[in-house]
């Protein structure tokens, strides 16, 4: 299991001083018993993407969405209908969870006799690319930051927060493993504080 999600300070503004809400990066790579395999990987939004002048990166980095939504083409979703998809598509995401998930998204269930093959090649690549993408976004938005909290941002973290600790898939796996008074003090003290 690697669960993996990072962060940005909630104080960053935009260049009128506005606050804003740049999307935390997560990455769920969980291998099951059968060679099952579910991965997630996202600039996940923390303002509700569905409210007006909302976006999931503010407009004057757009030019890192046009990257992003290129990166999510070229594994799970092209223009062009003829051409298969590398990653497919992992089905429904559950509607708790759909707040948490932007456009660009790779989602993905494998569980072919080449899945850990696809795990270990096409699922570490676009881990990375994901990961040098946000990367980037976090170098560019540095000298936007000033100091304030944003309190939509820091409550939109915390919201993902709780739904995390809430729905944790590898809950019943580590309380089967390690009792339930252990798992729930990792999930809520370690995992998702």
């Amino acid at each position: 299991v690697l669960n993996f999600v990072l962060f940005p300070n909630p104080h960053i503004r935009d260049e009128n001083g506005d606050n804003i809400g740049l999307p935390l990066l997560g990455a769920d790579i969980v291998s099951l018993p059968g060679n099952k395999h579910l991965v997630a990987l996202d600039f996940q939004p923390v303002l509700d993407l569905s409210e007006e002048n909302v976006s999931l990166i503010p407009k004057r980095y757009s030019h890192i969405e046009t990257k992003l939504q290129s990166i999510h083409s070229k594994y799970q979703k092209s223009s062009d209908e003829s051409i298969q998809p590398l990653l497919p598509w992992g089905g429904d995401i559950p509607e708790q969870a759909k707040r948490f998930f932007s456009p660009y998204a790779l989602w993905t269930r494998l569980s072919d006799d080449n899945a850990m093959d696809t795990v270990s090649t096409l699922v570490w690549e676009a881990y990375q690319e994901y990961i040098d993408l946000y990367l980037e976004l976090m170098d560019t938005v540095q000298k936007d930051v000033e100091s304030g909290v944003n309190s939509q941002v820091l409550q939109g973290q915390e919201d993902y927060l709780e739904y995390r600790r809430s729905n944790d898939p590898a809950r019943p796996m580590l309380i089967r493993l390690y009792g339930e008074d252990w798992a729930e003090r990792v999930i809520g003290g370690v995992l998702f504080p």
